[in-house]
């Protein structure tokens, strides 16, 4: 071998050798930095999920309180017709609107 082919393959040697030192010193970096990214992504999934869910249940509680508010004025109108000289309660049709959805069917002429 002739000293150029001698040192040709000497720098690739040493070439190998670096890039092997150089994939297995940040190996362990790079899955810590895959798994630390896929963790990022998982939360910003189950974040955004948790603030819908909440914003969903504040919707429901909201509907609750109306419905709710609606029972109460329906049965003090029911209740009142017994201590007035009215022939039935003063209901409001808001509140039987709102409230619609809860009377069964065999209920309603």
């Amino acid at each position: 071998m002739t000293p150029e082919q001698v040192l040709t393959l000497a720098g690739v040697v040493v070439s190998l050798v670096a890039v092997l030192a150089t994939f297995l010193g940040t190996r362990g970096k790079t899955k810590t930095d895959a798994k630390t990214a896929l963790d990022a992504r998982i939360d910003a999934r189950v974040k955004a999920e948790l603030d819908r869910v909440y914003a969903r249940l504040d919707e429901f509680e909201e509907r609750d309180k109306k419905r709710t508010s609606a029972f109460t004025r329906i049965l003090r109108a029911i209740a009142a017709q017994w201590t007035g000289d009215s022939r039935g309660p003063n209901l409001d049709p808001a509140d039987i609107a709102e409230i619609e959805d809860t009377i069964p069917p065999q209920w309603i002429r």
